[in-house]
């Protein structure tokens, strides 16, 4: 079948079968086969084809790259820009989205765009065709688009000016080919009227900075970590590098930098020095610290507000302010400082380089508040800091910084901002048996969805509906990664609580941290400290507490990571703690307990799909909890999931008649041996155990909130204790226990908070005295039930 041809060049001779695919008969085809004039190749060469084939000759000048694509089924459509041909090739069925002028015209507006912001294009035609694949690829003259996206099409497009007639070495310079057309197309939008891709662009980069996981642009290909490292250098950091020279110089600045580089490099290969010695001689500045830290390092930014000194101008009605930026990171780049006034806002400029600067800014009404950065432009990563107001304000240790976002918070999504810290702030009830109904108001932090993650807490038991009727005020406090400490892949949690019978502290230090950034195993490293001092018993389930204060210290570690179709981890913890009571360390309300234990963990997971819908979960625990005697209660090792201190925080759980553990809620949070079907009460010195779990998926709606996926399990849960003393629920030691039942499946997503409902009947179990819903005379095999938020592991 006769072949429809796109190439690089114009066809001197030969029918390109354009005519035949011609879907707009009105529109004469350009061929544009003199357009090199007496340089054009002879057409002879097409005339002696032999039967059923045909012959083409394609013809460029000054291009670098050729590209060819042919097929009978190629509808043609064409165009033109100035004094550009444009042809469009697709497929049947894309009558819709690439016909009917669609792709020629998304093309001819790119071309109009890219002629305005570098210069003429400087070859004779454009073609576009749609590939068989997503995404997009570029040659001299020809473009490959996955789809008649415009923002695709400007991006490929205008390659053809920087990668094809401004020619640059992609393997070396990947970031003056990619970044430099991801920023032209990201400021087309901003033209066009809508929102330029530098925010997200900007959001991102800056995370992979904090955690030390960028790499700069200038490497060559082959020197990046992964295939992800690159692309994140060469296309977000490259494409951001142009935005902070556009930021630095000016608009007017950048557009005259820009035709000024494609008027002297066309047809030419460039580099980092061809480009900067434009830049420099059109801006007039020394950008040799924005090309250095840009492209050659991956430094981090941050100014903050100094001092700020106000007085009345010379002149009537003026006010003049002093403003000290300081620099606190190594990045420079220049600063807008703001300072609004009460009739009028005045900006300055600070040059960024030095350590601390002053700038001097008249208004004409009395200053109010100074900003640095408002608009988000000089990578800034800590705003916190950028902002200052005159007056009266609270020192920053009893109050959120100036400029403070607050919200109704709606319990499932938490706000987070680039350039404040949010605080949202909702109302929280709960019960137990002891304080009864307890209400209270919380208030969670957030800044940049990492730092600065708060909460305080104040509630107060009414003893409303409980026997014990207590009341009490508590309060929890906790401080996530400030932004003091701020080291990559790093997180700090510190608390302090006085909740329900219980007060303590705690501090934990955690390092996770990739292989690679999209693969490879994940490693991390903690320790952690704990003090919680047991001091009213009318909240307290004399199940799960002895009458014994404890501080522990702990180390962990764990690796996640994948071999063919497993999801393989490991996590494991090792401490030792001290208990005592108000009589000292020789007491913990059993007389002779020795105070000191050492506390143990291990758990190992196994997940692997076997099928679309049918997934298999393995888990292996062992824990121990012992010294020279058994470790106090809260501290020993749990046959069905959790122990009571790892449920402190969680008020429908950790007190006596508590929402989720009352008479008629049979509820585990998953830990320890994860017998799901035993009490939650029942615990030793070391356990072993495995559990097995078989899900099969019946329902995924992945587009759904409420039911995202629906299916149906069966587990058995095996478990074997290996020390211990006789238990006080039996008299005696207890060796294995043991279940097996199925369950149900429900994973939601409720704002930015995703969760599962599991429900399962614990069919059989061995030990029935100890079911977690036990009755007298109960056999191993009856009806019961458990539920959980939490995937069993």
């Amino acid at each position: 079948r006769d072949q429809v041809v796109g190439a690089t060049g114009v066809p001197v001779c030969g029918d390109p079968g354009w005519e035949r695919a011609n879907r707009n008969p009105g529109r004469p085809v350009e061929y544009r086969r003199d357009y090199y004039g007496a340089g054009t190749p002879s057409a002879d060469v097409c005339t002696d084809a032999a039967p059923g084939r045909k012959r083409l000759r394609w013809y460029a000048e000054r291009v670098h790259h050729f590209a060819l694509s042919l097929s009978p089924e190629y509808r043609y459509e064409g165009g033109r820009f100035e004094d550009v041909a444009v042809h469009v090739l697709y497929s049947p069925g894309d009558e819709s989205t690439w016909g009917n002028g669609v792709a020629v015209e998304r093309t001819e507006r790119a071309l109009a765009w890219l002629d305005q912001l570098f210069g003429p294009f400087g070859w004779p035609q454009m073609t576009n065709v749609h590939r068989i694949e997503g995404g997009g690829t570029e040659f001299p003259m020809v473009v490959m688009d996955g789809s008649a996206d415009q923002g695709l099409i400007v991006h490929e497009v205008g390659h053809n000016y920087t990668m094809g007639l401004l020619a640059n070495n992609e393997w070396r310079e990947g970031w003056l080919d990619e970044g430099f057309t991801s920023f032209q197309t990201s400021w087309f939008w901003e033209a066009m009227g809508r929102p330029s891709s530098y925010a997200a662009n900007e959001a991102q980069t800056l995370m992979l900075d904090l955690d030390d996981w960028s790499e700069p642009p200038s490497l060559r290909a082959e020197e990046y970590r992964d295939f992800t490292s690159y692309n994140t250098a060469i296309y977000s950091r490259g494409e951001l590098f142009f935005h902070q020279l556009r930021y630095t110089v000016g608009d007017a600045a950048m557009h005259r930098i820009l035709r000024t580089f494609y008027q002297r490099w066309k047809y030419k290969h460039v580099d980092e020095a061809a480009f900067r010695a434009v830049a420099e001689e059109v801006s007039g500045q020394d950008l040799s610290a924005l090309f250095a830290q840009w492209l050659h390092t991956t430094e981090l930014y941050d100014y903050a507000v100094g001092k700020v000194e106000t007085k009345r101008g010379t002149g009537e009605n003026t006010w003049v302010t002093r403003v000290e930026v300081l620099r606190k990171a190594p990045g420079r780049i220049p600063v807008e400082v703001f300072v609004i006034a009460e009739a009028d806002t005045v900006v300055a400029r600070a040059n960024g380089l030095g350590e601390r600067e002053w700038v001097t800014v008249e208004t004409r009404s009395s200053p109010r508040e100074v900003l640095l950065d408002p608009r988000v432009r000089t990578h800034d990563w800590n705003m916190l800091n950028n902002r200052k107001r005159l007056g009266f304000s609270l020192p920053r240790s009893l109050a959120p910084p100036p400029g403070t976002d607050f919200y109704l918070h709606r319990y499932f999504s938490t706000r987070s901002a680039r350039d404040r810290m949010t605080v949202g702030v909702h109302p929280t009830l709960w019960y137990n048996d002891a304080g009864g109904v307890t209400l209270g108001v919380r208030s969670r932090d957030d800044y940049l969805g990492r730092f600065e993650q708060n909460v305080a807490l104040l509630s107060r038991s009414t003893g409303w509906g409980a026997d014990d009727g207590v009341e009490h005020f508590d309060v929890f406090l906790r401080a996530r990664n400030p932004v003091f400490l701020r080291a990559p892949n790093v997180s700090q949690t510190f608390e302090a609580f006085k909740v329900e019978g219980r007060f303590g502290l705690s501090a934990r230090l955690e390092r996770s941290r990739r292989e690679h950034l999209t693969f490879g195993p994940t490693w991390s490293q903690g320790i952690a400290l704990e003090w919680v001092h047991p001091d009213d018993f009318r909240y307290l389930d004399r199940g799960l507490y002895d009458d014994a204060g404890t501080v522990e210290a702990q180390l962990t570690s764990g690796v996640a990571t994948s071999s063919g179709r497993w999801q393989l981890g490991l996590r494991t913890s090792l401490g030792g703690g001290l208990a005592y009571n108000s009589d000292g360390l020789a007491a913990s309300g059993r007389p002779g307990l020795d105070p000191f234990y050492f506390r143990g963990q291990l758990e190992a997971t196994a997940r692997r799909d076997l099928g679309s819908q049918l997934a298999l979960g393995v888990r292996v625990y062992a824990g121990l909890a012992s010294g020279h005697d058994d470790a106090p209660k809260q501290r020993q090792i749990y046959f069905q999931g959790a122990d009571p201190l790892e449920q402190l925080t969680n008020p429908f759980l950790r007190s006596r008649g508590a929402l989720l553990v009352g008479n008629d809620f049979n509820y585990q949070q998953p830990g320890g041996a994860g017998v799901r079907g035993i009490s939650s009460r029942v615990s030793t010195a070391a356990i072993v155990a495995l559990n097995f779990e078989l899900e099969q998926t019946v329902v995924t709606r992945p587009e759904a909130g409420l039911f995202n996926r629906i299916g149906i399990a069966a587990f058995t849960d095996l478990s074997h204790d290996i020390g211990g003393s006789a238990q006080p629920l039996l008299g005696e030691r207890i060796r294995f226990l043991g279940d097996a039942g199925i369950g149900l499946r429900v994973e939601h997503r409720i704002g930015d908070t995703h969760f599962m409902t599991r429900f399962d009947l614990p069919l059989y179990v061995s030990r029935p005295e100890l079911a977690q819903d036990q009755a007298p005379g109960d056999d191993e095999v009856r009806f019961r039930w458990v539920f959980s938020f939490e995937p069993a592991f």
